[in-house]
């Protein structure tokens, strides 16, 4: 299936989009109609500030969060033979680097976790993330990489840069390790997204240890929690956005 499809799928059923185009088709209806129909408003309405709450946008993160943070005694026990990164985006033409392309926020927590388990576990890393709709240019595992070298001198052993999905990072990081003998694996990537990543590599037979980063926890309850924010709604539309991953994936592989 065209990833341009799949994508603007995606992009459509996530909030806001699918509150704002079922608010429109409210406003279609009334008018219309000239009665009834107004649930139709009050439902996205609602919908939307609930989401935008902390608390409950946090629910949602932790519902998500299917593992906890690493527990070493499993590394002991179960003795990895790599680290393997999944790619979490890149910002294109960041102007603050010349115009040059970068990962993003939420692949820079990934990374800076992955280094910090490099300098302690002393592992071969294994980078992994293709190009999404171009295909030319640096793949995002090759940008990645040079954020690791750069910044926190770190070594990369091997990229993947031929996945666009967490199914396809799996798949093409698989072979790549398959070839070097490894079959036993730490996976970094941020705590929401742990469960469909290490579905994906386990069904390729992999032994995996979750390394989840980038927690989403309520620590004290305050005024603040209660009242609508926009860093709320995007961590909503990040839960549900891999809610939506799990089933799609339940499907197609």
């Amino acid at each position: 299936m065209d990833i341009w499809f799949i994508y603007v799928v995606k992009t459509l059923l996530l909030p806001v989009a699918s509150l704002l185009l079922l608010s429109c088709y409210g406003c279609f209806y009334v008018i219309k109609n000239k009665a009834g129909g107004r649930w139709i408003l009050i439902a996205p309405l609602v919908s939307l500030v609930l989401l935008s709450l902390p608390v409950v946008a946090i629910s949602l993160a932790k519902w998500q969060q299917q593992y906890s943070a690493l527990d070493f005694t499993d590394v002991d026990r179960l003795k990895p033979q790599a680290i393997v990164v999944l790619g979490g985006g890149v910002v294109a033409s960041a102007p603050e680097y010349g115009g040059t392309t970068t990962v993003n926020s939420r692949t820079l927590v990934r990374l800076r976790y992955a280094a910090h388990l490099v300098r302690n576990l002393q592992l071969p890393l294994l980078l992994t993330g293709g190009r999404v709709f171009d295909s030319e240019g640096e793949s995002e595992a090759e940008i990645m990489a040079l954020v690791l070298r750069n910044e926190f001198n770190v070594p990369v052993q091997w990229l993947e840069s031929l996945s666009r999905n967490t199914a396809e990072n799996a798949l093409y990081s698989q072979r790549i390790l398959a070839e070097n003998k490894i079959n036993r694996i730490i996976l970094v990537t941020t705590a929401m997204h742990m469960g469909r990543a290490v579905t994906q590599f386990e069904r390729l037979g992999l032994s995996v240890i979750p390394a989840a980063t980038g927690f989403k926890s309520i620590s004290s309850l305050n005024l603040f929690y209660f009242l609508p924010s926009a860093r709320a709604l995007e961590i909503s539309s990040m839960a549900i956005h891999e809610w939506l991953g799990q089933q799609w994936y339940r499907l197609r592989y």
